[in-house]
């Protein structure tokens, strides 16, 4: 349709101009014939919402059409809404067509000519640029028009900005108006200086005084502040005009509006917090509420020592409240548990009740997956508000939540209807109770409350009358849950199946090209490579067929998969500059996948190509990071020095030691660390991490290694020093052991890239080099720390149980310890849990946690199908440089 309204605008603009049309979703591109398109400059962003998009967008082509000037629009409505949604990026949000002016002194005159044409239609802000002028819907930016993308240091395709100087700088896409310093603004508005720093306090309403963010978001922030009349602190929450516009008219302000009529109704029954005052400013909508003291059940852990009393109490209050807001005729239709507020004193509320109704009146389909009900997941966009039955669907995922950490199941089967929807909550229920006798106790309840059909779903008096019942101190036997072999077979047939369905080799010569769709940030990485792209699938199918496991009637198929794939890769690596030599996201892991292709398909091309590019990566690099830098590099090398027998690999994998000695950071604590140089052009500059992927355990590993395999005592020495330094980093939570992201701080995490198993990984093979059984005691509770969170963890083998499996694998053989080889099995479990069928074949979802299914080695399928594969068949762990017989 707005295809139809720009082409129509064009025609009435006066112009004799043919113009051509490309979609390439979300984007449609229009340019007349001829049109050249400068590298960079300042671009116009004209805004709207999904009702004024058509009338918007036919005011804007006329006025392009005369000037004979390129744009971009969203393609179509549904794009638009997302563009405009609650949760969309700020740095992106609102943009619904782009503007690419021929000069900048053009583009002050195409913006005044769009800002009458436009002028009084409805448009969401654009964070990102400078409003042209008040109120209007015109905005602007410099930035890149045509400069081609490249790959960078971070092996990711980035389009670059050029400074009078020749210097190429980064085209920043923040959430704030941030032009380069050197960049001259065409615009009257754009005269005065951009702000680059927050005021000290921001005053609303003439009395609450802004102390803190909680959040920030496109739709507005979430602010904790003084109110100045009662001395108290208030949350207040902001609305931006226009976002989360619907083609109902309504928008994010009417939804707080909403709230705040709830917080009328249930804030004097403590469900929620009381409304202290509504009101606008700028603009916005703002909601100012009392502050209710606690976190989020998404974050409570119940004592230790009462765990089971502690639960059964939260869900008793939780019903209670429930209750309550059912009696007053509403149904609340986003129970979450980040919408639970447990208080100090064992009680709990509820926040966040914009989405609260009356059962029967119409209102637009919003949830949160997994805690939405079907009737709510299916329903049109604009119908009734469900039943009561919908919250209880949504209290039987919390409870499922609370009492496992496990994510209730959302993602859809396709084709839909080929298992039923209570299958799946029964085999998701199976394995997060496995083994834990409070969970197992209240599993007749999760299935009671996560039917399918609502009329089957236990009610609120037979909730409540179990949960009494439920005895804290005896709440019985727990079974443990084992996944059949026959199951992890089919896991790993099904995925290998759709690795090779979804090959889709085209030509290597086109920028786009990708031998697999890819998800999030893999749309912007190197396609070659092995985080994101197709090496790390080369590797995969290489080891199967390397193996006996495989059946015969598949290795034809692989066998011609594989050399179509690794041709390909080799192909596209003629073609580009990568200097990125890391082993997952440059050329270190492409070398070692193409040779070892090579070698199994006896292709001497192919494994020349291997060998080149390996002998010609940097053992020298500003990063030192196993992902992207040097100690990656060397990993690489010592597999290929062992691979090939070719004494210069040793050399250069000796001299790649030799840096990352001179790298090293000496603590005053006697420590070691290897930060990036803050300099150096790359997102990661100034990072100091201890986990795996970038940071401390990866480096050590790497020296260890080298250490070992060329006689080198400085490098063992200081991979020791490493160990001790991750032993006093370490912190121990039950049994479990967690390293925060760095000396600094940061987030805890039980992964491999960042977290508890990345740096077991180091730590197990420290104590097999040494025996200090320090290093090995570390290494356990890292173990404990992944057991205790698999529910919780994503599939991938980057951030997830892929990686988290293959570290239990690295404990089992090491230490010769089946107890660890079980628990990699219940990771196993957990991904058969998450798993959803794609045209008959069962396969688990990558790293974003959505409807998707990519084969990327860390993020997507193949990392998964590896960890299966060692599972099952044993074998050297990839990418350690490792030899067969090892872990």
């Amino acid at each position: 349709m707005l295809e139809d309204v720009a082409r129509a605008a064009l025609r009435r603009s006066g112009g004799d101009r043919e113009w051509r049309f490309r979609t390439d979703p979300p984007w449609t591109y229009a340019a007349p014939d001829g049109a050249a398109t400068r590298p960079q400059g300042w671009k116009l962003h004209v805004a709207a919402t999904p009702l004024s998009a058509p009338v918007v967008l036919a005011r804007v082509a006329r006025v392009l059409g005369r000037r004979g000037c390129p744009f971009k629009y969203a393609a179509d409505l549904e794009e638009l809404a997302r563009l405009v949604a609650r949760d969309q990026d700020r740095g992106s949000v609102g943009k619904f067509v782009t503007v690419y002016p021929p000069t900048d002194a053009e583009a002050a005159e195409i913006a005044e000519e769009l800002h009458e044409a436009t002028r009084g239609l409805p448009g969401a802000p654009i964070l990102s640029d400078r409003v042209y002028r008040p109120g209007s819907l015109v905005h602007y930016r410099f930035g890149v028009f045509s400069a081609p993308s490249e790959l960078d240091n971070d092996g990711s395709y980035a389009s670059r900005l050029t400074a009078p100087d020749g210097t190429r700088v980064p085209d920043e896409r923040n959430a704030w108006y941030s032009p380069p310093d050197w960049a001259e603004c065409p615009f009257e508005s754009g005269r005065e200086p951009a702000r680059t720093a927050p005021p000290q306090a921001v005053l609303l309403a003439g009395r609450f005084v802004v102390r803190e963010a909680i959040r920030h978001g496109a739709k507005g922030g979430v602010f904790l502040a003084e109110d100045r009349e009662s001395g108290r602190t208030v949350v207040i929450k902001q609305a931006r005009p226009h976002l989360g516009a619907g083609l109902d008219g309504t928008d994010e302000r009417d939804r707080l509006r909403h709230e705040a009529r709830m917080l009328d109704v249930f804030g004097p029954l403590d469900v929620t917090a009381r409304k202290v005052l509504l009101f606008e400013q700028d603009g916005n909508v703002f909601l100012a509420q009392e502050h209710i003291e606690g976190g989020a059940l998404a974050g409570w852990e119940p004592d230790a020592g009462d765990r089971a009393g502690d639960l059964l109490g939260a869900l008793r209050g939780l019903a209670e409240l429930v209750g309550v807001v059912h009696e007053q005729g509403h149904v609340l239709r986003d129970l979450t548990p980040n919408n639970v507020i447990m208080t100090g004193d064992g009680g709990c509320r509820l926040i966040d009740l914009e989405m609260a109704a009356v059962p029967g009146t119409v209102v637009g389909r919003a949830f949160t997956p997994g805690y939405a009900a079907p009737e709510q997941v299916n329903a049109p966009t604009y119908a009734p508000a469900p039943g009561v039955a919908a919250d209880l669907y949504a209290f039987g995922a919390i409870v499922l939540f609370a009492a496992t950490g496990c994510q209730p199941p959302h993602l859809k089967d396709r084709p839909a209807g080929a298992r039923s929807w209570d299958e799946r909550v029964e085999t998701t229920v199976r394995v997060a109770v496995s083994g834990d006798p409070l969970a197992t106790a209240l599993s007749p309840l999760m299935l009671g409350l996560l039917r399918e059909r609502p009329d089957q779903r236990w009610d609120l008096p037979r909730v409540r009358d179990f949960l009494a019942a439920l005895d804290p101190a005896a709440p019985g036997p727990a079974a443990r849950h084992r996944l059949e072999t026959a199951d992890q077979d089919r896991l790993l047939h099904d995925g290998l199946a759709f690795t090779l369905r979804t090959m889709t080799p085209g030509t290597a010569e086109r920028p786009s090209a990708r031998l697999w769709p890819s998800t999030g940030f893999g749309l912007t990485a190197d396609p070659c490579a092995v985080q994101y792209g197709s090496a790390g699938v080369i590797a995969l199918w290489t080891a199967l067929l390397d193996g006996d496991a495989l059946a015969q009637d598949v290795r034809p198929a692989l066998t011609d998969a594989l050399r179509e794939a690794a041709g390909w890769t080799a192909r596209r690596l003629e073609r580009e500059r990568r200097p990125s030599p890391g082993l997952y996201f440059g050329r270190a892991g492409i070398a070692v996948a193409l040779h070892d292709a090579g070698r199994l398909l006896d292709d001497e091309g192919l494994r020349s190509t291997g060998v080149e590019l390996g002998l010609g990566l940097p053992v020298g690099w500003p990063n030192p990071d196993i992902c992207h830098g040097a100690a990656g590099t060397g990993l690489a090398l010592l597999h290929l020095w062992r691979a090939t027998g070719d004494a210069r690999f040793r050399d250069l994998a000796d001299a790649c030691a030799d840096g990352l000695l001179k790298a090293a950071r000496r603590t005053d604590e006697g420590g070691v660390s290897w930060p990036v140089p803050a300099g150096f052009d790359s997102k990661l500059a100034g990072a100091d991490h201890y986990g795996f992927a970038h940071g401390v355990a990866g480096v050590a590993a790497y020296l260890l290694a080298a250490g070992t395999a060329l006689g080198r005592g400085d490098c063992v020495e200081t991979a020791v020093t490493a160990g001790e330094t991750l032993l006093r980093a370490a912190e121990r939570h039950g049994e479990g052991v967690w390293w925060a992201e760095g000396p600094s701080g940061g987030s805890k995490l039980p992964h491999w890239c960042n977290g508890s198993s990345g740096v077991g990984t180091f730590l197990v093979r420290l104590y097999a080099a040494t025996g200090d059984r320090r290093f090995r005691e570390a290494a356990h509770g890292a173990a404990m720390a992944v057991r205790d969170t698999r529910h919780a963890s994503g599939t991938a083998a980057c951030h997830g149980l892929a990686g988290d499996g293959q570290f239990l694998l690295d404990m089992a053989a090491l230490l010769d310890e089946p107890a660890y080889h079980e628990l990699a099995e219940d990771l196993a479990a957990s991904l058969w849990a998450r798993a959803v069928l794609r045209d008959g074949l069962l396969v688990v979802p990558d790293e974003l946690g959505g409807e998707h299914v990519s084969v990327a080695w860390n993020t997507g399928l193949a990392g998964p199908l590896d960890f299966l594969h060692r599972l099952r068949h044993g074998g050297p762990r990839r990418w350690m440089a490792e030899q067969a017989g090892q872990a």
